[in-house]
């Protein structure tokens, strides 16, 4: 039974690792690049604004434009969050604060989870869709948009990838994804391009 799981594992890696070099086309209706400094939660009440992380800001910001000038119900769609690292610094606090005082604040925990963005976003905006949360090592980037993309076979989805190991290295991008078109991008070799006649453009 072990060695059978284990074969299961394998063949699963395996055909996992081939997906990542197939020309996945597709079609998004906007996409948006975000870094920390560039990254505006305006929109946001003052005091929320204060407790957000660096990958909320820059997370908050790229779903919020990617549905800007959407209408109002049609907001209410689902969502992927992509993140290889997730809420890493306040992980970090978190250990050190239970090292030093053998316990973690309830607040701070709370936010530290990998969906904690994606989480606010769908309150914020009362959202009741499901959204799925992804995490891949180095192919969390083209494992989400494969999970998006699949998703939105059946209606639009929010694509949205985030992180921030350090504050001058964080950087998101989202799009929103939709079947109903020609493909216009293509994920190929874990990078995203636009098609377009000149030829392709690099997006992420």
């Amino acid at each position: 039974m072990i060695k059978k799981k284990i074969y299961n594992k394998i063949n699963i890696n395996i055909k996992l690792e081939r997906v990542w070099y197939l020309d996945l086309k597709f079609y998004i209706k906007n996409h948006v690049s975000k870094t920390a400094q560039t990254a505006n939660v305006d929109f946001l009440p003052p005091m929320a604004r204060r407790k957000l992380s660096a990958v909320d800001k820059i997370a908050l910001c790229v779903m919020n434009e990617c549905l800007a000038g959407i209408e109002g119900d049609e907001w209410d769609l689902k969502i992927v969050f992509a993140s290889r690292y997730g809420e890493l610094d306040r992980l970090k606090k978190l250990v050190a604060q239970y090292t030093t005082e053998n316990e973690v604040s309830p607040a701070a925990f709370s936010g530290s989870v990998h969906n904690s963005a994606v989480g606010q976003f769908s309150l914020i905006n009362k959202i009741t869709q499901s959204y799925n949360s992804v995490s891949a090592e180095e192919n969390t980037f083209s494992a989400g948009l494969i999970e998006a993309v699949i998703t939105a076979k059946n209606c639009d989805v929010l694509y949205c990838y985030c992180d921030a190991v350090t504050l001058d290295s964080a950087c998101g991008f989202g799009c929103l994804i939709s079947s109903n078109h020609a493909p216009n991008a293509v994920l190929k070799d874990g990078k995203l391009y636009e098609l377009a006649p000149e030829g392709e453009k690099c997006l992420f």
